[in-house]
């Protein structure tokens, strides 16, 4: 029977769920361009199509993780080539889960995804939620209307599907108590530091070595080929917007816009639904009404509509066209905070409440920013549509760089000198790399074609002068070859002096005994836990490597990142004791076993999965199929 009153609301579902495109686009996932094609089959799992429009938001989207985890990398260098396998992966693996969740009869409430929306202070502005933002958002992401709606709903889906297996894990006394034994063992330990640094600084390197040395390892001392090359940048930040548009011209775009700048009305509905109510029923209600009770508590105990009943009979916001005519006409009468009198629906009988009242008022000071921005938009457009094709014609064939640059009004800039590795600027583009070493820019001296960087960034190169490869002279590398023999011979010295070292521990000398006499820092370390801070870390991890099964102390040496030479003896490890944690440090390591449960369980279902699942990918058919 609610059914049909269901049906009705799908359209506020919608709206209100529109609300998560600012979570992806405040992720940055809009400041990629998005190409591809809706209509073309990227992959199929088990029959169901993923698109090549749906692929290339997925990677713009794991571009923009990179980018956001490591700041200052150039966005030229992820090539869609590289990242795109891994991502069809995931997309595989996602489509699996949702579909096994499906399959298991899980589902996601719309109506409870809005609740959740509408109470995120980021999706609004003002307090209130923007339409125009949001359209102006998924736009940008490449989604309609009904795409985004099944791409948010199939990530809600697929987090559900997951939750239940964490939710489901459970860690038994046993593995508590194992986990409690490795996690919070302790271990006893004396060390001894032989340090590298004094070593390097006591040898003393010949002329004779060193030349020796630069002899037998010339093919390290090579200077790699270079190339300095002219290049025209082209972006929309050389567009100068400064008085582009005239106050006439924003004008007369708001007369040609002003017919659908229609001011708006969205009201914001809650209501307790009574299938097949009785007289004494409504009367009850109506009194507890009367009586000042609240009425999302009332909802929440008698309203049949189990999607909005547990947030208060919540509905969300309607422009007049969601729901039927007798609810939509019932909500219009009420002031903000009334409840209306019994309205019938095909779905049963309704008490409606108006929760709140938003009016966006269309006029001139609104929606002048809105179109100078838009006008200035389209001239940068236009502007770059047409420098982009002029630098494409000025720069085949062309002798200078300088005479296309001047004639575009651009700047032709000159490279620092580099190589086939690339270097800071210009050169960190891997196409740029490529195109200033092929054959066409080095031996035939043409222009490169113009190179398309992303975001609109375009550069075109001519070589400047080319640096063949040669042999470094000695004068040239003698600090470093110094450098080299130094570390070669103080790395064999220490490997001698720490041999000694550790067969007089071994031989039964103590760590302080054998340290003191040879003048070197020791520390004997307590009670120490793989957690511990304040001390040394590179000696912690090692000793946590040893063996405790050995009946007796055991000795072993290792060098450390910095190249120090270290002897380790390790004298007592004690079993952490579950017993012995506090309720904290006991859940922790429940959650800890339990999740580690969890992702071996989903990870093995996953597998399962893929190996039952019928692939199909680089299927390029029509949406129809």
């Amino acid at each position: 029977m609610l059914d049909s009153f269901r049906t009705n609301m799908k359209g506020i579902a919608f709206a209100i769920v529109v609300l998560i495109a600012i979570v992806f686009a405040f992720s940055g996932i809009g400041s990629l361009s998005v190409s591809g094609s809706a209509s073309e089959t990227a992959v199929k799992v088990n029959g169901e199509r993923v698109s090549e429009l749906q692929v290339q938001q997925a990677l713009n989207s794991e571009k923009q993780r990179i980018l956001n985890e490591n700041e200052g990398l150039d966005a030229a260098l992820l090539e869609d080539d590289l990242i795109r396998p891994q991502v069809v992966e995931q997309i595989i693996g996602r489509k699996l889960l949702s579909q096994e969740a499906s399959t298991g009869g899980m589902a996601i409430s719309s109506r409870a995804t809005g609740k959740l929306l509408l109470d995120t202070p980021s999706f609004q502005t003002d307090g209130r939620f923007d339409q125009e933002l949001f359209l102006y958002r998924i736009r940008n992401l490449g989604y309609t209307s009904a795409s985004f709606l099944e791409m948010l709903e199939e990530n809600l889906l697929i987090d559900q599907f997951v939750r239940g297996f964490v939710a489901s894990g459970f860690t038994t006394s046993n593995e508590l108590e194992l986990l409690a034994s490795v996690v919070e063992q302790e271990r006893d330990y004396y060390y001894l530091t032989a340090p590298l640094q004094p070593v390097i600084e006591s040898v003393k390197v010949t002329d004779q070595q060193v030349a020796a040395y630069y002899e037998e390892n010339k093919n390290s001392y090579q200077a790699e080929e270079q190339v300095v090359v002219d290049y025209i940048e082209l972006s929309p930040a050389q567009f100068d917007d400064t008085d582009a548009v005239s106050e006439e011209q924003v004008k007369a775009r708001f007369e040609e816009q002003a017919q659908s700048l229609e001011s708006a009305v969205s009201l914001q509905a809650a209501h307790i639904l009574l299938a097949e109510p009785d007289a004494a029923l409504i009367s009850e209600i109506q009194s507890k009404l009367d009586a000042g009770e609240d009425f999302a508590a009332l909802a929440k105990q008698y309203s049949e509509d189990v999607g909005s009943a547990d947030f208060g009979g919540d509905l969300g916001f309607t422009t007049g066209d969601t729901f039927p005519d007798s609810f939509e006409t019932a909500l219009a009468a009420l002031e903000v905070g009334q409840v209306s009198a019994p309205v019938e629906t095909e779905s049963g009988t309704h008490l409606i409440k108006l929760v709140d009242k938003q009016e966006t008022v269309i006029d001139f000071s609104t929606e002048r920013g809105r179109i100078e921005q838009e006008l200035v938009s389209e001239l940068r457009d236009q502007w770059l549509v047409e420098k982009l094709a002029n630098l494409k014609e000025l720069s085949f064939n062309a002798e200078s760089l300088g005479e296309v640059a001047a004639d575009l009004s651009l700047t032709a800039q000159v490279s620092d000198a580099f190589t086939r590795s690339g270097a800071a600027g210009i050169a960190a583009f891997p196409t740029v790399i490529k195109a200033a070493f092929s054959d066409e820019v080095v031996n035939e001296k043409y222009a490169s074609e113009v190179i398309d960087l992303g975001d609109d960034r375009y550069v075109v190169l001519k070589l400047n002068k080319s640096i063949p490869a040669r042999q470094k002279e000695l004068a040239e590398v003698k600090d470093s070859v110094v450098a080299a023999i130094s570390s070669d011979l103080a790395r064999a010295e220490l490997a001698e002096q720490g041999s000694a070292l550790l067969a007089r521990v071994e031989g039964g000398e103590s760590v302080e005994t054998v340290a003191k006499s040879e003048d070197l820092d020791w520390q004997v370390v307590l009670d120490a836990k793989r957690s511990t801070g304040n001390i040394n870390g590179d000696v912690n991890r090692f000793v946590f490597q040893l063996p405790t099964t050995a009946a007796s102390d055991v000795t072993e040496s290792f060098y450390t990142r910095n190249g120090d030479f270290v002897v380790v003896v390790l004298t007592e490890v004690t079993p952490g004791d579950s017993s012995k944690l506090s309720a904290e440090q006991k859940n922790n390591l429940i959650y800890a076993g339990s999740a580690a449960n969890s992702t071996r369980e989903l990870k093995a279902l996953q597998d399962r999965l893929l190996a039952d699942a019928k692939i199909v990918e680089n299927a390029v058919v029509s949406s129809a199929e």
